[in-house]
This record gives structure tokens, sequence and C-alpha cells, in this order.
């Protein structure tokens, strides 16, 4: 996603248009191409998926079963708004400091720190324009837009007050599931736990989802 250090500012159309660069450069073929998201990464991939809906077989969407946009609840509303107040009265080490307290409480332990800090935060970016990128997002208008199938996964110890409704959604629902880790939070899948069955159903998803793009294209 647009991160800044290229001076693009964090926008839903920027990370569209990332995403879009990285499809084109690298010459993917939709027939085997899934898009994977992850909390911010899977709220932006409701636009990205419908912008871009041609160029992926399948989605895989992690951590983002609560619906924080426009219609959200006052719990997810509450939510956001102490987000940007934390964010606004921390400098950047406190708040890196403050992630890493959360991290440390979470029963993951797979390389949470490292693939979580390791490519390093863009705090050129502010949580504020973060958070209008996650309350501007409405999964409910986007869904039905996708002709192909979508793996949701989530940990039962995370927000998740709109998981089945989104699932419902989906066009696809021969293919379509939904799978919550009994006792994983917002990292469920760094935690060693769960991390074999993760990848597993990654694979085993691709795999469908490609099977199923490549006899379409055939007929």
């Amino acid at each position: 996603l647009a991160d800044g250090t290229d001076g693009a500012p964090l926008t839903i159309e920027s990370c569209i248009g990332t995403i879009d660069d990285v499809l084109k450069k690298e010459r993917c073929r939709p027939s085997n191409t899934v898009y994977v998201g992850a909390s911010l990464g899977a709220y932006v991939g409701f636009e990205v998926l419908t912008a871009l809906k041609s160029e992926f077989c399948g989605a895989i969407m992690l951590d983002c079963g609560q619906n924080v946009g426009p219609d959200c609840s006052m719990k997810a509303r509450a939510g956001l708004w102490v987000m940007n107040q934390m964010a606004k009265r921390m400098t950047n080490l406190s708040l890196m400091n403050a992630m890493l307290k959360i991290t440390k409480k979470s029963p993951a332990d797979w390389k949470l720190v490292e693939s979580t800090f390791g490519a390093g935060m863009f705090f050129q970016q502010s949580s504020k324009e973060q958070i209008r990128c996650l309350h501007s997002v409405e999964p409910a208008r986007h869904i039905p837009q996708w002709d192909f199938p979508v793996l949701w996964m989530n940990g039962s110890e995370d927000h998740r007050d709109s998981e089945r409704k989104w699932l419902s959604l989906c066009r696809d629902q021969t293919n379509s599931s939904l799978k919550v880790y009994e006792g994983g939070d917002h990292f469920f899948s760094h935690d060693s736990r769960f991390v074999d069955d993760v990848l597993k159903r990654f694979d085993e998803f691709a795999g469908t989802a490609s099977s199923l793009a490549a006899e379409k294209e055939g007929n």
C-alpha cells in the first residue's frame, strides 16, 4: 500500500493505484492472483477489489470482521475516536512503544514483532489518514460486486460484529467461507497454534480459486 515514502498520500485512491502498478509491473495473471489483506490491508481491500476485480480470482481477508465504515456501531465509532486521540498526543517513539506493548499482551508468538515492525512503520502518514481510510469503507456495498470466492479469517477475541454478514453477501456462496480461530486475537495469523492451519487454508483456497478462474476462462 502507499506508505508515503514516494510522496504519495495514504488514500484509498493511492492504494488502488499502487496495487494496480504492481500487478502490471509483475504481469500478474488474474486467473492465479489472489488478494490477501489483513487489518488495514483488508479494509482498504474492499475498495481495491471492486476497482480491480478483473485482476483477481479470489480474496483472503483477515482481521476485518468489524464494520468500521460510515454506518458502524457506536462502539466501533468510539474505538476509532480513541485511536485518533491517542495518536494525536503521542510522539512516534511513544506510539511505537504502545504498539509493542499491545503485541506483547497477545498470545501470538510466531514472528509477530519481526513481521509487524521489521519493515518499519511509516510515520509519514498520520493515524488521521489511516482512520479516514477505515471509516470511509462500506463493505456491504462492495462484496456483492465480486464474482470470485472469498475466505474470511478472524480470531475469536477480535472485534467482529459483521463477519457473518460479510460472508452472506458473497456471490459465490459455494466456495466462500469463514474461519474463526478460537482464542485467537487480532494477531491470530502469528499464533503458533494456528499458523500451520492458516497457511494450509491459504494454499487450498488459492488452488480452488485459481481452478475456478481457469474454468471460466475455458468457457
